[in-house]
């Protein structure tokens, strides 16, 4: 062949490395959008299922200190602290009787008339290791002897 009739092949400009090059940022910047979203949505989702854990402790606490009436006599306005089974701790504050009717149903002439009692207490669970805080408040009407709500 004769170097006249020899095909010339155009430059290539690298426009599709270009091209290419673009996309692959663009991708990348995708990518890390997304690791850093998820990321987020773990811390949300971690202190959410710490808080309700912090709920069900407070939850039992409740639960524990109502399942006894010992604890709404005269002589019991100490604090409590109950361990729930997941591990937390529930502090439960001295109660106050808010008020105290004579019980119905009940004749005055009869030597001992229970009152219903209306109480009121606070409680408090602490996670130690995400340090979430969960504090309710707790009412109660409870039919006792006379004279326990001081």
């Amino acid at each position: 062949m004769s170097p006249q009739f020899v095909r010339m092949r155009p430059r290539e400009q690298g426009a599709t490395l270009v091209v290419v090059l673009i996309m692959l940022v663009i991708l990348t910047l995708f990518a890390i959008a997304a690791v850093n979203l998820s990321s987020a949505n773990l811390k949300v989702i971690g202190n959410m299922q710490a808080r309700k854990a912090s709920e069900v402790a407070g939850i039992y606490g409740i639960e524990d200190t109502m399942s006894s009436v010992a604890w709404f006599t005269a002589n019991s306005a100490t604090v409590r602290n109950v361990v729930a089974p997941n591990g937390l701790t529930a502090r439960v504050d001295p109660r106050t009787c808010k008020y105290a009717l004579p019980a119905t149903g009940y004749s005055a002439i009869q030597p001992i008339v229970p009152e219903d009692t209306v109480w009121e207490f606070k409680v408090e669970v602490t996670d130690p290791a995400t340090n979430a805080k969960v504090g309710m408040w707790q009412g109660a009407k409870i039919r006792l002897l006379a004279g326990n709500c001081l």
